[in-house]
């Protein structure tokens, strides 16, 4: 048997405070990396919404583009087909020929037509 004196007690002490301190800073830096990994995967999680998001405003602004140029080219086709039809250049009375360009220029496929900057509409 170990005789117990003074010095054992103190050895003692100071082995139970080494594995003690040795315990808390394994805890902290186990603490320290699991935290790290969080905020990466928080971050990656973030990157990738943020692309998927810059995909879909993307997205939306070019099937916007296709069919606002479907419409504009409907409008012109339309125009085009009444300038060609039978009795289209019959006289028109003025207030009719001007009720009829002030509709065709509200439309963004005439916004640039000189007839149409000639008759702009003050609104």
């Amino acid at each position: 048997m170990i005789p117990i004196n003074r010095t054992t007690i103190i050895a003692a002490l100071v082995a139970v405070a080494v594995l003690l301190a040795g315990g808390l800073f394994a805890w902290h830096e186990w603490s320290v990396a699991r935290n790290a990994k969080t905020a990466a995967n928080v971050s990656a999680g973030q990157a990738g919404a943020a692309v998927a998001s810059g995909k879909d405003a993307a997205n939306t602004v070019g099937n916007r583009m296709d069919a606002d140029a479907a419409e504009d080219q409907l409008t012109k086709g339309n125009a085009d087909d009444i300038r060609k039809a039978d009795g289209a250049s019959a006289p028109v009375a003025a207030p009719v020929r001007d009720a009829g360009l002030r509709s065709l220029c509200r439309r963004a496929a005439y916004s640039r037509d000189p007839k149409c900057l000639q008759h702009a509409d003050p609104r």
